[in-house]
């Protein structure tokens, strides 16, 4: 059996590829995690115990009868409560869909139940994937602390291990930044690469599917497998050209750019050409990014705020009036923002031959959940990653190492457009060079006797 502090997807699929372990074995190990942590970590909105063991029976059936299986055969996987369900309620963390079952599946879950995957249930969420209310759920690495968002639950549940992947959103930084803070993967892939169709109740232009993973290998497995092509996880930057820009590193907290500059290093030594470059385009890029985020938020959601305001959480409430605000010509200057952030960063990578952009994926340490003031403080989390939804590249983050408080610290990795393997190239050798690994994690579960 699987030691679910420290498995990972790819060496939990070798065990059932190789009949060494059952679906239903792993289905019922990781509720088993699930039920032990949830008391304490609250990851999920839902559990549907008795549909993750029938499904995981009738995939041990399956590959009885073919012999054969892929990747995600028998593999439990979280899905944010933001993606339609046909089995399960989708209620977005919000009051207004309390009880909704909408009868069909995201195309995300319906691609993933193709595959193979188990569901356990649903995962927390902020109200709507918004950020602007805190869920009940916590992260192992401190109870008090805040836990990231807004794929929170998913991020939680796999570093505690009753799930080995979960799948997300991401409009500015929502797999990346809960990904950082959980210490571990979390790539958002180019924008558009994989349908977005089904989430509720809708999706901005700056929204991205995503996948949090405790490997970069695992990362790249479900690339493959959503992609329908092999996507090779090669490891090494000996000749590459990565780029650091000065907005990425400036109002930082000191241990975090520490962390991040000394993983710099470990990239130069092994070989890669580091190049210091200044972006002033994107210092428009936070403003527009709000505009948009809350202008098309409010134009999805413009009927229920009319007809039923009282359901929404009051901050959530606050920023969807705020997007209904914006006008049409602030609109319009914040898409010609977009447009010419994108524009840079494409000619940045163009104009220097650099084959990935690095950084930090969060500026900050995660604060006392007290002191989490999210209508103030919430763009502090994203600045740094809101830029890449803008733009629409492809980036990841991987863990570096830890705070003098013991959290962990994200390295962020974009590249160029439809360039995963580059990114998930550099990341692997981020992964590699810093010999991060799962040990860290198990030490905080056991502390926390989960």
């Amino acid at each position: 059996m699987l030691d679910l502090d420290s498995a990972t997807l790819a060496a939990a699929a070798d065990l059932i590829r190789s009949r060494r372990l059952t679906a239903s074995e792993l289905a019922r190990a990781a509720l088993d995690r699930l039920h032990a942590t949830e008391p304490v970590l609250h990851a999920h909105s839902y559990i549907d115990e008795q549909g993750a063991l029938e499904r995981a029976a009738a995939i041990d059936s399956d590959i009885a009868e073919r012999g054969s299986c892929g990747p995600l055969h028998g593999i439990p996987v979280g899905i944010k409560d933001l993606f339609e369900t046909r089995d399960m309620p989708t209620e977005a963390g919000s009051r207004l869909l309390r009880g909704y079952r909408p009868g069909q599946d995201a195309d995300i879950v319906k691609t993933l139940r193709e595959h193979g995957a188990v569901f356990l249930g649903k995962q927390a969420t902020h109200e709507f994937g918004f950020g602007m209310n805190e869920p009940a759920t916590r992260t192992p690495w401190g109870l008090d602390r805040y836990p990231g968002g807004s794929t929170v639950g998913g991020a939680v549940a796999t570093a505690a291990g009753s799930c080995l992947a979960a799948f997300g959103t991401d409009g500015g930084g929502s797999i990346r930044k809960p990904a950082a803070i959980n210490g571990l993967v979390g790539l958002k892939p180019t924008l558009g690469k994989f349908s977005t169709q089904g989430i509720v109740p809708g999706s901005t232009s700056i929204d991205h599917i995503g996948w949090i993973t405790r490997s970069v290998q695992d990362s790249a497995l479900i690339y493959s497998v959503l992609d329908g092509q092999a996507l090779e996880c090669r490891e090494g930057v000996d000749g590459l050209r990565l780029g650091c820009v000065s907005y990425f590193f400036t109002g930082l907290d000191g241990e975090i750019e520490s962390r991040v500059r000394n993983c710099i290093g470990l990239l130069e030594r092994a070989g890669a050409e580091i190049v210091w470059l200044d972006l002033p385009e994107l210092q428009a890029a936070s403003q527009a990014h709000a505009a948009i985020a809350t202008a098309e938020s409010y134009r999805l959601h413009e009927k229920w705020v009319r007809e039923r305001p009282g359901l929404y959480h009051p901050a959530s409430l606050r920023c969807l009036l705020a997007g209904a605000a914006v006008t049409q010509v602030q609109l319009q200057r914040a898409y010609e923002t977009r447009v010419r952030v994108t524009d840079a960063l494409n000619g940045l990578f163009s104009t220097h031959r650099l084959d990935a952009l690095c950084s930090p994926t969060v500026g900050i340490s995660p604060v006392p959940l007290s002191e989490m003031d999210p209508e103030r403080m919430l763009g502090q989390y994203t600045r740094l990653t809101s830029p890449f939804n803008l733009s629409g590249h492809p980036a990841i983050s991987v863990p570096c190492g830890l705070d003098r408080q013991g959290f962990p610290v994200g390295f962020q990795i974009a590249g160029r457009f439809q360039d995963e393997a580059m990114v998930l190239r550099v990341a692997a050798s981020v992964e590699r060079l810093h010999l991060w690994n799962s040990e860290l994690i198990c030490e905080r579960l056991k502390s926390l006797n989960l």
